[in-house]
């Protein structure tokens, strides 16, 4: 018995398929990324890279790289950033995660669910919710905080490094939770259990047992988080921005979207060349601590029960702990959604309920573009999804069985995806087809297109489900006769249904939270309700924008319950 399947086993129909969905995936992520290299080096500023009359030239580079500006203050706002909100989001992350998985903590089932619920939230609605409860002026704890302390603003103030960065960290908990909660579940205790009846106390045994042991599982979503921090786009443009902190996300955008005069694509696509660089680096680092993960974590297949510690007398303190996050990253931004949505920007007050009204939900529903933000939303969301999916299982298949040449190679452009950036991703795809002869910018195809690059979700959740599936299955429909599209129809697909549905899932969520990628690639005729309630809350209606927020909450309620049954 083979291996894996050559592709003279495959039959025509087969190669013809398979051959396709590498096809997509150099489509959907090489190819807009050599075009964002081609445009860094193709000048002058007013030429696309390929239109009449353009050169090669290092006009692009030298305009960015020697502004003493890109470092003084790009590279040192990014800096920042990223290592603030990775490192309070790692303290807090790590702290509920212990809690939750080895002591026994009080509803840890329920503190579990609610920890999550910001994921199912657009990063832009949480931003509104933060600005409305942290504005240093008219913010409603700030407003409660004057009336006790007095003074005339503040005393905290969100428009700042700091304010910024302890907002990204309330993102990023979440993520970062989930990735920890997993690694700490399934820890085999027997190393503790034998320092705990060797005498030691549970700070000893933490600190030379279990944090020595967990390290690579830590390691590797901590270097996930700085990923992801590095390319955050919602929180620094409606935060960073109004705050004067510039990073390289928000500077590329700006480039694409300047004050006065066309944009320059090559400027732009110059900035994302070292933001790119950095991102793939990252996902490198990532990467080998995944792989070798497995020699220090000690997992076994051999039953064992998960060591709780007893929090004793930290117990009280551990819950007010625990449910003071929860009421601040969860329960106080709905309500903040919810309430603006009703109030709008009135102060808060004993005669604020007076304003209440649902004036904001009547002018939305009300607004032509609401309809047709909705419809694009969801269509945009689905086909992405469908292509995504559809595409990583032709790839998963690709790597797990076969013995084609170069499947190494699509392994590699799948799981690099993951590393580039929306806002670059953005950027590459319009370039792309603005200078390609094919007439979709402007229209929902290019942001299916443009949000169908995220192929390393499907690949990696396919993968596990295929090597779970024995290849005797497959070997047997063959020797029975059946081709390798029937045996994939009737056998393959039925058995990896659960992964197919829960990467659908997944991406679909995605879509309907995405924001950079519509607004990079946004026009009146492809909106979507992220950069629809952006532009609301831009022109000073913040009702408005609160509305659409907390119309979208309630409707990724179910669909995250959906993806959380996908998943069991």
């Amino acid at each position: 018995m083979t291996s894996g399947a050559s592709a003279g086993e495959l039959g025509w129909g087969g190669r013809v398929v398979l051959i396709a969905g590498v096809v997509a995936a150099l489509a959907l992520v090489s190819a807009p990324l050599l075009l964002l290299f081609t445009a860094a080096f193709r000048g002058p500023g007013d030429r696309l890279p390929f239109e009449p009359g353009a050169v090669w030239s290092l006009e692009h580079v030298r305009t960015i790289f020697e502004n003493a500006a890109l470092y003084q203050h790009t590279a040192r706002d990014t800096l920042l950033f990223v290592c603030g909100a990775v490192a309070v989001t790692f303290v807090v992350a790590f702290a509920l995660a212990w809690l939750v998985e080895r002591t026994d903590l009080p509803a840890r089932s329920t503190v579990f669910g609610l920890i999550l619920v910001p994921m199912l939230v657009p990063t832009v609605m949480i931003s509104i919710a933060w600005i409305q409860l942290f504005g240093p002026n008219a913010g409603w704890l700030n407003v409660a905080l004057r009336a006790v302390v007095g003074g005339v603003s503040g005393p905290m103030n969100i428009f700042t490094l700091p304010g910024l960065v302890v907002c990204q960290a309330a993102v990023l908990v979440p993520f970062e939770f989930l990735l920890l909660s997993a690694t700490l579940r399934t820890m085999n205790p027997a190393l503790e259990e034998a320092s705990t009846m060797s005498g030691a106390s549970p700070l000893v045994t933490f600190r030379r047992i279990t944090w020595a042991v967990l390290q690579p599982g830590i390691l590797a979503p901590l270097m996930l988080a700085l990923l992801v921090a590095f390319e955050q786009f919602d929180l620094p443009l409606m935060i960073g921005v109004p705050a004067g902190i510039d990073v390289f996300s928000t500077r590329i955008f700006y480039e694409l979207n300047p004050d006065s005069g066309l944009p320059v694509y090559g400027r732009a696509a110059a900035v994302a060349l070292p933001f790119l660089g950095v991102g793939v680096a990252l996902l490198t680092i990532y990467n080998r601590l995944v792989r070798h993960a497995d020699r220090y974590v000690t997992i076994t297949s051999r039953g064992y029960r998960v060591l709780r510690y007893s929090l004793r007398r930290w117990r009280w303190p551990a819950i007010v702990l625990v449910w003071s996050y929860l009421c601040v990253a969860t329960v106080l931004p709905v309500i903040a959604l919810v309430g603006t949505s009703i109030v709008g920007n009135a102060p808060l007050s004993t005669s604020m309920l007076q304003h209440a009204t649902l004036d904001a939900y009547r002018t939305v529903i009300a607004d032509p573009t609401f309809a047709r933000a909705v419809a694009n939303t969801i269509v945009v969301a689905t086909l992405s999804a469908i292509v995504v999916t559809a595409v990583g299982v032709l790839l998963a298949w690709i790597v797990v069985r076969t013995r084609v040449v170069g499947r190494t190679l699509v392994d590699i452009i799948s799981v690099v995806s993951i590393g580039i950036p929306s806002v670059i991703a953005g950027l590459a795809t319009m370039i792309l087809y603005l200078s390609a002869p094919i007439p979709i910018y402007g229209t929902i195809w290019i942001l299916v297109l443009a949000y169908s690059y995220r192929l390393a979700v499907s690949t990696r959740i396919s993968r596990s489900g295929l090597m779970q599936i024995g290849r005797e299955l497959e070997h047997a429909s063959a020797v029975s006769g059946a081709r390798w599209s029937t045996t994939i129809r009737r056998i393959v697909l039925p058995l990896i249904a659960p992964s197919l549905a829960t990467s659908f899932v997944l991406l679909f969520i995605v879509g309907i939270r995405e924001f950079t990628l519509g607004m990079v690639l946004g026009s009146r005729d492809n909106m979507v309700l992220g950069v629809m309630l952006w532009r609301f809350f831009e022109d000073g209606h913040a009702a408005e924008a609160a509305a659409i927020a907390t119309m979208l909450v309630v409707s990724m309620a179910p669909v995250g319950l959906v993806a959380r049954r996908a998943a069991a």
